[in-house]
C-alpha cells in the first residue's frame, strides 16, 4: 500500500453468541439499573481487532472481561495455519483489555480463540501500520454521523494550523455516509495519509449504578484509542487526539506536535473553551462550519470545557509498556508527573458541530441574558484566511 494513500482499514472483532447466555456484566452487577442501560452496554465483545506489532507479536484489543475473565483465561488460542498453542499475556484496565501474543509464527494468518463453552472465533491477523504513520502527525478521532463538512474543516485546520499531516479516524456505524465519503472529507481537508475504519458497535452509556467514574463503559472508543497507538501510531512524531468539534491552539510560531516533543516526557495535556452556537454577522444560514462561530461566555468558570485532552510523543520508552492505555482524557499507567501544559495551549470546544446526541448543545435560548466575548484570535483567523 502507498505510504501516502487514504484506505479504507479492516479489523477482526469477536463477539459473543448472544443465545449461549455467556455474556460481560457491569460493574457491581448486583445493583440494581434501568433496562435500557443493558441495552446500550456492550455484554457481547471480546475482542475489536487482532494485528501484528513490527516485532512479530499479536496483539487482541477488547473491552475489559469483568467477569469474563476466567473464560478467557481458561481459553484455547492457537496461531493457524499449523496450530500452535499460545501463551497469551493480558494487560488490563478499567475499559479495556490487551492480549499479547508472543511466539506467533511469521507465516501465520489467523489467531483461533477456543472458549470453554465450545464458542470459537477465527480472528485474521491484521497488518501493522507503524511504518506508514512513522514521523507523522496524526490526528485521530471517533465520530459518527458529523457532517462531512465538519470533518474537512477538523482536517484543514489542524493541517494549516498545527502542521498535522495523518489521520487514524473511527466511524462509530454512521448511517448519513459510507466510509469512503469520510475518506474523501479528510482528503479535501488536505491530508493525504489516512486510515478509515468502520466500528458500529454498541458505543456505551454512562453506567448509573456507580459513582466513581460511571463513563467506564466506552470500551469502543477507548479501545479504538488503544489500536491507534498500537496498530498505526508507536513511531510516529506525534498523535493528537481531538474530536471534531474540538481545534487545538497553541501560541503563533508552534504547533501541538513540537511542543509534545519538547516536552520532558512527552505529553501534552490541555483544557478547553466552549464557543457558543451563536454564528457570526457575516455567516451563511446553512452549512455552517467552525469558522462561522466564534464567541464565548464572558464568565471564566462556564466558558472552560474541563475535560482534559492530550497529544503525545509516543516514542518515548514508557510509552512501548502495554499497560499504558489512552484514555480520552488521560492516559492509564503513564509516569508520575508526566503531563505538561505549556501557556498558551488550550482547545476551542465548539458547541454548535454537534449533533445533540447526548445532550442540546446547540440550543442558544440560555443566552439571551448572558455575556458574550468575541475570540478574536480566532475570528482573525478566519479573516485571514490561515485555514
Amino acid at each position: 500500500m502507498p505510504t501516502d494513500s487514504v484506505s479504507l482499514e479492516a479489523h477482526s472483532g469477536a463477539f459473543l453468541d448472544p443465545s449461549r447466555g455467556l455474556r460481560r456484566l457491569p460493574r457491581s452487577p448486583r445493583r440494581p439499573r434501568p433496562e435500557a442501560f443493558y441495552g446500550r452496554f456492550d455484554q457481547l465483545t471480546l475482542f475489536y481487532d487482532c494485528f501484528r506489532m513490527p516485532d512479530g507479536r499479536v496483539l487482541l484489543v477488547g473491552p475489559p472481561p469483568y467477569n469474563l475473565g476466567k473464560a478467557i483465561r481458561q481459553s484455547q488460542i492457537t496461531s493457524w495455519p499449523g496450530g500452535t498453542l499460545l501463551k497469551p499475556r493480558f494487560y488490563s484496565s478499567e475499559s479495556v483489555m490487551i492480549t499479547e501474543l508472543s511466539g506467533v509464527a511469521e507465516a501465520a494468518t489467523t489467531i483461533r480463540v477456543a472458549l470453554p463453552d465450545g464458542q470459537s472465533f477465527q480472528l485474521p491477523i491484521g497488518a501493522n501500520s507503524v511504518g506508514r504513520f512513522a514521523g507523522r502527525r496524526v490526528l485521530f478521532t471517533m465520530s459518527k454521523d458529523n457532517d462531512l463538512a465538519w470533518i474537512t474543516e477538523w482536517t484543514r485546520y489542524h493541517a494549516k494550523m498545527q502542521s498535522a499531516d495523518a489521520v487514524v479516524f473511527f466511524d462509530n456505524g454512521s448511517s448519513r455516509y459510507d466510509p469512503a465519503e469520510i475518506a474523501g472529507a479528510i482528503q479535501a481537508g488536505g491530508i493525504d495519509l489516512a486510515a478509515v475504519h468502520s466500528w458500529p458497535y454498541v458505543y456505551g452509556a454512562p453506567d448509573p449504578a456507580v459513582r466513581l467514574n460511571p463513563f467506564y463503559t466506552q470500551f469502543l472508543q477507548v479501545g479504538s484509542m488503544s489500536v491507534m497507538l498500537r496498530r498505526y501510531g508507536m513511531a510516529a512524531f506525534g498523535l493528537l487526539n481531538c474530536d471534531i468539534d474540538e481545534l487545538a491552539a497553541t501560541p503563533e510560531g508552534t504547533t501541538i506536535f513540537d511542543l509534545a516533543d519538547q516536552s520532558k516526557q512527552g505529553l501534552i495535556v490541555m483544557r478547553g473553551r466552549y464557543i457558543e452556537p451563536i454564528a457570526d454577522a457575516s455567516s451563511p444560514a446553512q452549512a455552517r462550519t467552525h469558522r462561522h462561530y466564534s464567541h464565548f461566555l464572558a464568565d471564566p468558570a462556564r466558558a472552560l470545557s474541563r475535560p482534559k485532552k492530550w497529544a503525545l510523543q509516543p516514542t518515548r520508552p514508557w510509552v512501548r509498556n502495554l499497560a499504558v492505555h489512552p484514555y480520552m482524557h488521560w492516559i492509564e499507567n503513564r509516569p508520575w508527573f508526566s503531563k505538561e501544559t505549556p501557556s498558551g495551549v488550550f482547545y476551542r470546544h465548539f458547541r454548535a458541530i454537534h449533533t445533540n446526541w447526548k445532550d442540546q448543545r446547540t440550543e442558544t435560548g440560555h443566552l439571551a441574558s448572558e455575556a458574550l466575548l468575541r475570540d478574536a484570535d480566532f475570528a482573525d483567523l478566519v479573516a485571514r484566511e490561515q485555514f
